[in-house]
């Protein structure tokens, strides 16, 4: 079929209950091929679900909603569903799962942001995002010794139940990035994927990142397509000085002991033409990563010269203290991470692309932590926490964020995707990917 998919002008993003609201529209609609039921629920309490559209013997399963400050694929289940069960060519012998949105505690506290304007400063200001242990993508169980973890969420829980069910042939798990350009991720080098791919995001007009962020280190099967490691590397190499697992293994890493093959496409909310720059910088893959490092220490550094003096009077229990938390050992691992890249990186000067990811990462990151802090301190104050160190500590917080922001505006593009050709190129894949794995034997 023409994978040319068309979902027509997208002006917001999703919230949870227009989502839940756009679901029920489905299976109204589609009766006879719809079907939607609970799976299990969040720890706030709200009913997850799974939507099945179609009866055929082979196996999708869509993950919406795996991070919560990636909502982008709200639409893509909406469009993706519609589209399969509107379309019986597009929906072959496949039965497609969707699990609308996995993580809906956490995606309401990022709502405030999703009617735009999608500006850098708007965003990080509504941001939130979990510890790495308090995200249901990433706490499925790694058993191995070195790098043990077991400690499931009630949402990760609910998702391996649908995985050790369905035994899906394709897991598809819907993320986005935030500045620059499209990137994916298999679980292996299926053949024609990196191809197929190159072409869903050209026809979009959606350049490639040719810079790896969250992939730093990871072998690759074609240009912004790359192989997930096993689980147990990813988690021995995220080991605490203290021998405690920083987090588990993902749905991918679940869903391929049934032997899924796994999709994730990164689609990116702003663009930025340096992302998919491979000329060269004329300096060094190491001087690049050291003066990324320099950058990622002094933000763990500022924000702690704030937070320090005011964390015996922090009272109130919100989730954001543990995602400050999280963003801070993450930033810190990422540190970690680019000295052991310098000499991997050695002997060769650095792309633009490269060289634009590292100093995008070191914004993003700074940011991230400065709006989780200054939202939390938000909460203290309005919760009656009037102290003398938790005002001193919200504006030199709010100085901080400003002073990052103009910082990153000064330096990003961040000109925003149309929204609706994000989808189209998360839509577009999924058949893409789903048509090659067809020519395979199941």
């Amino acid at each position: 079929m023409d994978h040319g998919y068309q979902p027509g002008p997208i002006d917001r993003l999703l919230t949870v209950d227009e989502l839940n609201a756009a679901v029920d529209d489905i299976v109204r609609d589609f009766p006879r091929l719809c079907r939607l039921r609970r799976i299990g629920s969040s720890r706030q309490g709200e009913p997850l679900t799974l939507l099945s559209v179609g009866h055929g013997p082979e196996q999708v399963l869509v993950v919406g909603g795996p991070h919560p400050n990636e909502p982008v694929g709200l639409w893509t289940v909406v469009h993706l569903a519609r589209l399969v069960a509107g379309d019986e060519t597009a929906r072959g012998r496949r039965t497609w799962n969707f699990v609308p949105c996995l993580d809906p505690d956490a995606t309401r506290l990022n709502e405030d942001w999703f009617d735009g304007p999608l500006t850098i400063r708007r965003y990080h200001e509504r941001f939130y995002r979990p510890a790495l242990d308090d995200q249901p993508e990433w706490t499925f169980p790694v058993l191995e010794e070195g790098a043990y973890f077991d400690a499931m969420l009630p949402e990760t829980q609910a998702l391996a139940r649908v995985i050790d069910e369905l035994k899906p042939r394709l897991s598809y798990s819907l993320h986005n990035a935030d500045f620059g350009g499209v990137f994916h991720i298999l679980d292996r080098d299926l053949p024609g994927a990196a191809a197929a791919l190159g072409e869903v995001s050209a026809r979009r007009g959606l350049a490639l990142s040719q810079g790896p962020m969250d992939t730093l280190g990871w072998e690759q099967a074609g240009p912004a397509v790359y192989l997930m490691p096993e689980a147990k590397t990813l988690a021995a190499a995220a080991v605490r000085d203290d021998g405690t697992a920083r987090f588990g293994s993902s749905s991918s890493h679940y869903a391929g002991r049934h032997g899924a093959t796994t999709l994730i496409v990164e689609t990116p909310l702003w663009r930025d033409p340096r992302a998919s720059d491979a000329g060269t910088t004329g300096r060094a893959c190491p001087e690049v990563l050291e003066e990324g490092g320099r950058d990622l220490e002094e933000t763990v550094r500022r924000i702690a010269d704030v937070v320090d003096p005011v964390q015996p009077f922090l009272t109130v229990p919100t989730p954001l203290r543990r995602a400050l938390s999280g963003s801070l050992e993450q930033t810190r691992a990422l540190r970690t991470g680019y000295r052991a890249m310098e000499s991997v990186w050695a002997g060769r000067d650095a792309t633009v692309a490269e060289e634009f990811t590292v100093r995008c990462t070191g914004h993003m990151l700074r940011l991230r932590a400065a709006g989780l802090l200054r939202r939390h301190l938000d909460v203290e104050q309005r919760a009656g926490n009037q102290r003398a160190a938790v005002r001193t500590a919200r504006r030199e917080a709010d100085a901080l964020f400003d002073h990052w922001c103009t910082e990153a505006e000064a330096y990003l593009v961040a000109d925003p995707y149309p929204l609706g050709d994000l989808v189209a190129v998360q839509v577009e894949a999924a058949l893409a990917v789903a048509g090659l794995l067809d020519a395979e034997p199941a």
